[in-house]
């Protein structure tokens, strides 16, 4: 599955660079004015680089667990 980056140049040089660097790199480079994409599909893009589930479980109940689940392999050091 391709992954996408969205980068947001300033201006046309910088965006002429980073074309440059990608085609050097040999990444496959596309150009896309963000002029041209309304806000929500531009929020659409951002939200959709992450991930999200459904879960009965309140954000501190999460916590708590993340939190009890945590181990470490590292020995324990006294100064």
């Amino acid at each position: 599955m391709p992954t996408t980056l969205i980068l947001e140049p300033a201006n046309d040089t910088d965006l002429h660079l980073l074309l440059s660097l990608a085609q050097r790199l040999g990444v496959k480079a596309t150009a896309s004015p963000a002029a041209t994409l309304s806000l929500e599909e531009r929020e659409r893009r951002f939200l959709a680089l992450f991930g999200a589930w459904q879960s009965d479980e309140t954000g501190d109940e999460i916590n708590q667990m993340l939190q009890a689940s945590r181990q470490s392999n590292r020995p324990d050091v006294e100064l």
